[in-house]
């Protein structure tokens, strides 16, 4: 009896995976060097767009915008998470597994939904955040139509960070903790600081290091709560590159001009998870 081998089995699925993710990723970072408005044959540029993305008004602003997003997020994700897993971890057994059911499960909510509640929290005047601040006499900005609070609103959203997959991945690091290392440590009279920052960091590098590339990959790939709550204003105060990609290809129907930009973000988005690999690696010896 014929038996299909395993290469036969994956097949259907290497073909799915290559239709329909490692070709369309291919074709942008090729479509970069063409111009193309999605109608007309393209027509082959070079690295002209590249230079006129790199030369455009907005660049600097771009870049700076997405330095702080990426800066903000990463230790927004380290310290908020990181904590709440180290917080869920030294709870009692029932304590914790209800904890952790509860703060995760905003993670299967949809990611539209939750901007539009945040959209509602951070509406100026009327909105949940500054009824509460003028309620306890806090100063109430406007936030997401200010330009010096923009992308703070923006960084705000989501608060108070908990609710992601950087808390399952450092749950999941703390419980894998060998039990004779902790029960060492609380024999020594090791208080929750010292463990915190003489066993449990030293040993979730690793983790460290997977949270800090998601983080960074996700603040300058996710832009869409700029597209729905900003749009890149007021004026370019939160305008990031991948924004700037979206409206050229997709409103001004300049593809080829947006592939380059996302070819750019690739480049970038290498180098930062190569060099955030070989800056976070687990020190032996």
């Amino acid at each position: 009896m014929y038996r299909p081998t395993l290469g036969m089995l994956l097949l259907p699925s290497l073909l799915l995976l290559g239709v329909f993710s490692y070709y369309p990723a291919v074709r942008s970072l090729i479509g970069g060097f063409y111009a193309w408005n999605g109608f007309s044959p393209p027509t082959y540029a070079g690295v002209s767009q590249f230079k006129q993305y790199i030369q455009s008004p907005t660049f600097s602003a771009e870049v700076a915008h997405v330095l702080i997003l990426v800066a903000g997020s990463i230790a927004i994700t380290l310290v908020s998470q990181f904590t709440a897993a180290e917080i869920v971890t030294h709870l009692p057994s029932k304590t914790g597994r209800v904890v952790k059911y509860v703060l995760v499960l905003p993670i299967v909510f949809p990611p539209l939904v939750l901007i539009e509640v945040w959209d509602y929290m951070l509406e100026p005047g009327t909105g949940l955040i500054d009824r509460i601040a003028a309620d306890i006499g806090l100063p109430h900005p406007a936030w997401l139509s200010d330009p010096h609070t923009a992308l703070a609103g923006i960084l705000l959203i989501g608060f108070p960070w908990i609710s992601n997959l950087g808390f399952l991945i450092f749950l999941g690091g703390l419980q894998n903790i060998p039990k004779d290392i902790a029960d060492a440590a609380r024999v020594d009279g090791t208080g929750f600081l010292q463990r915190t920052f003489r066993i449990d960091i030293p040993l979730l590098v690793p983790q460290f290091r997977i949270v800090v590339i998601l983080s960074g990959i996700y603040a300058v790939q996710n832009f869409i709560p700029i597209l729905l709550l900003t749009n890149g204003g007021p004026g370019t105060a939160t305008l990031v590159p991948g924004l700037d990609m979206y409206q050229s290809a997709f409103q001004n129907d300049q593809y080829g001009y947006g592939m380059a930009i996302g070819t750019l973000l690739f480049v970038i988005m290498l180098a930062f998870t190569l060099i955030a690999m070989r800056a976070l690696r687990p020190r032996t010896g």
